[in-house]
């Protein structure tokens, strides 16, 4: 009916999937500019957790600096995979830093395309993420088990009249 042609673009957020790596304003002690804010770096997406408006991603520290301290949570990104993830130097997540945001999050920091997405872990480094995320959620698993057990039980004590005994059946208890 109208001759009017409309052209609707995905946002970025709506395909938005674990391994993905978003720039972000990630706080950190060693990482502020001359304004106090804090710097704007990679961040590997480890989960999409929610449903639509309440989706919320939770990302891990990305840094170039490499130390000798490892948590063994650890995601070293280098050699031919830093081209996919969008990086150009040796990169490394570090997944016992991690952080939930909302994807509407002022920290969320657009790049050169317009969009916080600036690549995604390919190969070695994806299955180093798997094995680190499965790690993460058996320890979250076993500490709430352990919660569990912990917990002091509430017990009920239910008082029931007794019946009485009619001649010919057994002792009512």
């Amino acid at each position: 009916m109208f001759d009017q042609m409309t052209q609707e673009t995905a946002h970025w957020a709506d395909d938005i999937q674990r391994g993905d790596i978003v720039l972000f304003r990630f706080p950190a002690r060693d990482a502020q500019a001359a304004d106090g804010m804090p710097v704007m770096r990679p961040c590997l997406v480890m989960e999409v957790e929610g449903e639509g408006e309440n989706r919320r991603l939770v990302l891990a520290y990305g840094t170039s600096r490499i130390a000798v301290t490892n948590t063994g949570y650890d995601i070293a990104v280098k050699g031919v995979e830093l081209r996919a993830a969008g990086m150009t130097r040796r990169t490394r997540f570090i997944g016992a830093r991690l952080l939930s945001v909302s994807l509407n999050h002022s920290g969320l920091m657009t790049g050169d395309l317009g969009t916080p997405l600036v690549g995604r872990l390919t190969g070695k480094s994806l299955d180093r993420m798997h094995w680190v995320r499965g790690r993460l959620h058996a320890e979250h698993d076993i500490a709430a088990e352990r919660r569990r057990e912990n917990t002091p039980r509430t017990v009920t004590v239910e008082h029931r009249a007794r019946r009485k005994a009619t001649p010919g059946c057994p002792k009512a208890a």
